[in-house]
């Protein structure tokens, strides 16, 4: 795909690429000179421990469970599934 800059420098994505005015994008010039648009999506440093690659591991572990889920919905279930974990140990 060809693109040109106009007077001050910028380009313009076309709208099949589907980024939206705001998002957020990475620059990353590589050695050989070319330019590569990487879009991102900013994590919050307080949610930052979820991206280290134990986190991520212990997710896609999680993910593949195949045990049913347990909604709980009140906070009578709640403590009484606190209570089989407690009582487990």
């Amino acid at each position: 795909m060809l693109v040109q800059t106009d007077a001050r420098r910028r380009i313009t994505l076309p709208p099949s690429l589907g980024i939206q005015p705001g998002d957020a994008i990475d620059l990353e010039i590589l050695e050989d000179g070319r330019i590569m648009l990487i879009p991102v999506e900013a994590v919050p440093k307080h949610q930052m421990w979820a991206w280290t690659t134990e986190s991520k591991e212990a997710i896609a572990a999680s993910l593949a469970d195949p045990r049913p889920s347990i909604t709980v919905e009140t906070p009578e279930q709640a403590d009484a599934l606190a209570k089989r974990w407690t009582s487990a140990n």
